[in-house]
């Protein structure tokens, strides 16, 4: 896994072509605030990273690890987030309006207050995950498992629930 410095992703991410970044490590980093739209982070390890107010949108994500990190408001929309780890990350306030949640995992993650609209979550790992105040809006969660999560003021309005474990309508 290559490592790479803050200065030397800043000035990747101000190029007008987006960069592609393959295995690489962020590891513990303070990155909030940056914008990686439209970036490619293939199996980036983002793992006890602070990435407050940082920017995702559109960016292809697959793979990659965000456990334990502080993602609070991060903009995930329309984003490609593919078997992402991001178990016991706190997401609050953050946006995932749109995303491919497809097989992610957020195992006792914060998702307080999330906008998961038309998210896809087929097969997600939502278990023990603090969903309270979170919006699925037209999201599609089959087969997703909602075990043990906490799900007070949770809107399920219009979702595809089929196949969830742990939540019963």
């Amino acid at each position: 896994m290559a490592n790479i410095s803050i200065s030397k992703l800043k000035a990747m991410l101000k190029e007008e072509n987006r960069p592609h970044l393959l295995d690489t490590d962020l590891t513990g980093l303070d990155l909030s605030g940056m914008d990686f739209s439209g970036v490619t982070c293939v199996k980036a390890n983002f793992s006890k990273t602070s990435l407050v107010r940082t920017k995702f949108e559109k960016a292809f994500l697959s793979g990659s690890n965000f456990s334990g990190a502080d993602l609070n408001t991060a903009d995930f929309s329309e984003a490609t987030l593919e078997k992402v780890n991001f178990s016991k990350a706190n997401l609050i306030n953050a946006t995932m309006s749109r995303a491919n949640l497809t097989s992610a995992k957020f195992i006792q993650a914060n998702l307080k207050e999330v906008s998961l609209t038309f998210a896809n979550l087929t097969n997600a790992d939502l278990r023990g995950a603090d969903l309270n105040a979170v919006s699925f809006f037209g999201a599609n969660l089959t087969g997703a498992d909602l075990t043990q999560a906490k799900l007070n003021k949770t809107s399920f309005t219009k979702a595809k629930l089929d196949g969830v474990k742990g939540y019963k309508p």
